[in-house]
């Protein structure tokens, strides 16, 4: 089946970094014929996207949401419901779109593998990675891998959030609104080893992940009881990180 641009909805989640997102939104016009957006924004009145940039918001469905520091669960599963297309497409804001992203390309791999979600690279991070119960599964390990590889399509079990989707899986699945931060592997987890869905990366497509502090961005980001209420929910004790540094729940 045939996937085009028309056919999908880029999905942002924001907060507290309107030019970020102002950025983004952007890149993806200059890169996009008419491209279908949709921003959730749960920050403070005064630190909105739409209220730092209205002309740039102008060409988005943004929704504001009344509640300030919903969590990162509660935007995505709120910009995903508000999508009316067959497709999704989740961005960070601050992402960056560029000529290396080849959407057309991605929704050619997307249809041809039979994929349920298929991200792209971020610069020179996003690389195929697998979770692996380690101790008896008391230890979830997240490390570099992949299932198989097809070409420039690597099969694995946790990709970046830059991805493409059928709306109907991704609301099906949906991010664990309990959990406002740490909530990347958790959501994988449940995608790869509990939904077994076809998850890919297609490595010769790619963002560029531009971070941007914002205001209280790194307060909000860093809340480490939200990592061990994931754990706790699926029987882990701890995580091991890529680079070998564990954590307890």
């Amino acid at each position: 089946m045939t996937i085009r641009t028309s056919d999908i909805t880029f999905c942002i989640k924001t907060i507290h970094r309107p030019w970020s997102c102002h950025r983004l939104v952007q890149s993806l016009r200059e890169h996009i014929a008419e491209p279908t957006i949709v921003v959730v924004d749960d920050g403070r009145p005064e630190l909105r996207f739409s209220e730092k940039y209205p002309e740039t918001a102008k060409h988005c469905t943004v929704i504001n949401l009344d509640r300030h520091d919903v969590g990162v669960g509660v935007g995505r599963n709120t910009a995903i419901d508000a999508a009316q297309t067959e497709c999704i497409f989740l961005l960070d804001d601050d992402h960056v779109i560029t000529a290396d992203f080849h959407i057309d390309r991605v929704c050619e791999y997307f249809a041809e593998h039979e994929l349920d979600i298929l991200a792209v690279r971020q610069g020179g991070g996003g690389r195929p990675m697998m979770l692996s119960p380690l101790m008896k599964g008391k230890r979830i390990w997240m490390h570099r891998g992949e299932k198989k590889r097809v070409g420039t399509v690597a099969w694995c079990d946790m990709v970046s959030n830059a991805f493409l989707a059928r709306k109907e899986t991704i609301t099906k699945l949906r991010w664990d609104e309990a959990l406002k931060t740490y909530e990347h592997w958790e959501f994988f987890y449940r995608a790869s080893h509990l939904e077994k869905l076809q998850i890919a990366v297609a490595t010769d497509c790619s963002v560029v992940h531009a971070h941007v502090a914002g205001t209280g961005y790194r307060d909000l980001r860093g809340r480490s009881k939200f990592r061990a209420m994931g754990l706790r929910k699926h029987g882990f004790r701890s995580l091991r990180y890529p680079g070998g540094q564990i954590v307890r729940a």
